[in-house]
């Protein structure tokens, strides 16, 4: 289900592909890092700033430029769009670009600090690598897919890409930028059997899947903002909990689930995993796994009033097969 575009995001549909189909023939690469390391590299790279800007310097680290930096269709392409705005003598840019494999990937600017920001970064990468050795070793035929929580769904189109027994893959999230984006970033891909849908979770989708993946928000985010917050009740991984259990009743005959997410460790336990334990008890025709990949990430969310009781952020996969 492709989205209806009114006259703005027409243009600004056209002016992204045309972006990226000129970073493809320039070989444009860009590996996103973490904001804070970005923050980083940001100051160093700006204490250059008379320095002609490159391609990498104005939609990967998101550096301030002129208009001669720029190619001389590409400047007029991207103003006229909206898509990139004046700031002081200087111009920046609203959105970046990301690479993954062979693939380009739009996503929103840095810092990503809007409620609606589409987020691409080291979590993109670490679940797409996990995500693919786990699929490696996949014997069953995967046909109809999901992805929740998509995001520029870099999953998506990279497993469809590499998995040709794909016919139907939907990519769902609830923020209606992330399906535009997807949109363009499928496009992009010369994928037809990718469908961007908004939806919360399972809500707007009907039938079973072979198979369902996801990367959801996994920080109590004092903002709450969509891509970071993923709930309070169970140290950020409310909505994780939410996808394993509506997710388990939307698996099609020997279907899988995998899911990746942060899990917040308190010096009393894991209360992710004890709430999943129990749950799983539930359903004993399914076999289940959790296996913590990284000890920690995001450490500077602990000095943040949410994580004062938390130990340390965890990254871990779990993943249910129907038996």
């Amino acid at each position: 289900m492709r989205q209806n575009l009114d006259e703005k995001q027409q243009k600004q549909k056209d002016a992204l592909l045309y972006l990226l189909n000129f970073f493809k023939k320039n070989s444009y690469q860009f590996t996103v890092i973490t904001p804070l390391s970005h923050e980083r590299i940001l100051k160093r790279k700006k204490v250059q700033s008379s320095e002609p800007k490159t391609l990498q310097d104005i939609f990967g680290w998101n550096l301030p430029f002129s208009a001669k930096d720029l190619d001389q269709v590409l400047f007029p392409l991207l103003m006229q769009a909206e898509l990139i705005q004046a700031e002081n003598d200087s111009f920046v840019s609203k959105i970046r670009v990301a690479s993954l494999e062979d693939e380009l990937f739009i996503h929103s600017a840095y810092p990503t600090v809007e409620n609606d920001a589409v987020f691409f970064g080291p979590d993109t990468y670490r679940f797409y690598y996990h995500f693919k050795q786990y699929l490696n070793h996949h014997a069953q035929p995967l046909q109809r897919c999901v992805e929740l929580c998509c995001g520029s769904s870099a999953a998506a189109i990279s497993i469809v890409k590499s998995y040709s027994t794909v016919s139907e893959m939907y990519a769902v999230d609830i923020n209606p930028k992330a399906l535009f984006y997807s949109e363009i970033n499928q496009t992009f891909a010369g994928l037809e059997n990718i469908y961007p849908i908004q939806s919360n979770l399972f809500s707007s989708l009907e039938g079973n899947f072979d198979l369902i993946f996801a990367n959801p928000p996994y920080l109590m985010d004092s903002a709450e903002r969509q891509y970071r917050h993923g709930g309070n009740e169970l140290d950020g991984t409310d909505l994780a909990f939410d996808i394993l259990k509506q997710g388990i009743t939307h698996l099609s005959k020997n279907g899988s689930l995998f899911l990746y997410t942060g899990v917040a460790i308190r010096s009393s336990g894991n209360n992710f995993l004890v709430a999943v334990d129990a749950w799983i008890e539930n359903y004993p025709s399914f076999k289940y796994t959790y296996e913590e990949i990284d000890p920690d990430v995001f450490g500077e969310e602990l000095d943040e009033m949410a994580y004062q009781q938390i130990d340390r952020i965890a990254v871990a996969l779990v993943k249910i097969t129907a038996i």
